[in-house]
């Protein structure tokens, strides 16, 4: 796939996409902030020519149609489930549940490490 066919591709998945909690699961997805956040910050160094994705990378490009692909109706019930807590008890609670899911797949990476022999 060439990298007009991946940016066309990752835009259906993502911004075109009819279902708004896709959106939301892929925005908020640590790994797509972090390499959209580089692309727009290329995309101001060049004043803005074209769209961020313009100044991606194949390899980028590949990253953030992987984060876009891999998203579930579950991922999409979880950003439902976020923005929920959020509106009803604001985003200090939210925090507090990222901060717990965050330390409970910690304790499965190392979990899985152990098992492995990888620790």
């Amino acid at each position: 796939m060439n990298i007009e066919s991946k940016k066309r591709r990752l835009m259906e998945l993502v911004d075109l996409s009819v279902e708004p909690w896709r959106k939301a699961a892929f925005y908020s997805n640590d790994e797509a902030m972090e390499l959209l956040t580089q692309l727009y910050q290329r995309w101001e160094l060049n004043e803005r020519r074209g769209n961020p994705l313009d100044h991606a990378t194949d390899e980028e490009l590949d990253r953030l149609l992987a984060v876009a692909e891999r998203i579930e109706p579950e991922d999409m019930r979880d950003q439902q489930s976020k923005m929920l807590i959020a509106a009803l008890y604001g985003e200090e609670v939210l925090e507090s549940v990222k901060a717990q899911e965050r330390k409970r797949r910690r304790g499965i990476i190392r979990i899985l490490k152990k098992m492995f022999f990888l620790e």
